[in-house]
């Protein structure tokens, strides 16, 4: 009896906590149409300061627009925001015009827990943003999810992109990306998302979860890491958010939609730079040679080979200086011209 007892306290008590969480983490919020992240909720970092939020016909963005010049516009991946863009945005707005916005269901764009947040209506916030903005076509840089987005713009409205980067996206049905699932799974998963939400509070964690994405951890600073957490986790309804984010992100129709643009990708011939983390074990080079040899565009395959995932945080400088030489001057590299070539005789 004793023994029954004693593991009776434990549940309950192990219950207890769990409510708790459970109760910090958001779990207990109604998705309805309240909002997730209010207009100018901006999450503390070094470029909150500068954001500002454009309301759209359909949609309210949150964005940065800085620099003069042509149009350039730069979609961040997932799970990040436009704080990925910060250590190449000095050099970009030497030269462009440029327009960072937090895309749908991540950063600081407002939205209610209830709304759509895939790749569809992504394509038509940017479109939305560029009218509103008076820019009819522009060059765009895209990583991970903002990547998939300019595919699906390649599709549905192609005049759109004068020139496009690609950056470590998510292409094909190749996403999510293996080492990604567990946490993907975690974090939507009702009982351990709780969990998962006091975890990432732990700087040990955070790191632990965030190294997937990089080649070098050192780059995983104290201020980078409080960053990338705080946008999810600052509240119960910016996990909630995440965590609605992350079903449609393992949602295998979801996924079938960059499939469905493979016909448009290879239709796109207006100039295209793959610019490649080359350590990338979420989208390796494997990928990036497959788009090569998909999209007659492309003029190119740049490897940064100190970078995994995130190449704009890991090697800025190298990232910027062939990102300005390919927009500016449709310049590459001999290396980067060579590999594609290799990429397209490897696909006949």
């Amino acid at each position: 009896m004793r023994v029954l007892k004693v593991l009776g306290l434990a549940l309950t008590l192990v219950s207890f906590v769990w409510i708790l969480l459970a109760a910090n983490a958001g779990m207990f919020q109604a998705h309805d149409e309240q909002p997730a992240v209010s207009a100018g909720e901006f999450t503390p970092d070094t470029l909150a300061t500068r954001k500002k939020n454009a309301t759209l016909k359909n949609y309210t963005v949150a964005y940065l627009d800085e620099g003069q010049g042509p149009p350039l516009i730069l979609l961040h991946g997932c799970p990040f925001s436009t704080i990925e863009w910060k250590d190449v945005l000095p050099e970009l707005t030497k030269h462009f015009r440029v327009i960072a916005p937090d895309l749908n269901g991540l950063g600081d764009t407002p939205v209610a827990l209830n709304d759509d947040y895939r790749l569809p209506h992504i394509t038509a916030m940017v479109r939305e943003l560029m009218d509103h903005l008076g820019i009819k076509s522009a060059a765009f840089i895209g990583h991970d999810h903002g990547g998939a987005t300019v595919l699906l713009l390649m599709k549905d409205d192609p005049s759109r992109i004068e020139k496009a980067i690609l950056t470590n996206i998510e292409a094909y049905d190749q996403w999510p990306s293996k080492p990604e699932i567990p946490s993907l799974q975690l974090i939507v998963n009702p009982v351990t998302s709780p969990l998962f939400h006091q975890a990432i509070q732990w700087r040990w964690f955070q790191r632990e979860t965030y190294s997937v994405a990089v080649h070098d951890p050192k780059i995983l600073t104290d201020d980078l890491l409080d960053s990338f957490v705080q946008e999810h986790a600052a509240t119960g309804a910016r996990w909630q958010r995440l965590r609605r984010f992350f079903t449609w992100q393992l949602d295998p129709a979801h996924s079938r939609l960059t499939m469905e643009a493979v016909p448009a990708m290879r239709a796109f011939d207006r100039p295209v730079l793959l610019l490649w983390g080359g350590q990338d074990t979420n989208f390796g080079k494997p990928l990036a040679r497959r788009l090569a040899a998909d999209i007659p565009g492309t003029v190119g395959v740049h490897w940064l080979e100190n970078s995994a995932h995130l190449p704009m945080l890991e090697e800025p400088a190298a990232f910027a200086q062939a990102a300005i030489a390919f927009l500016k001057d449709g310049q590459v590299s001999q290396s980067a011209a060579s590999e594609l070539l290799t990429a397209r005789q490897a696909q006949n």
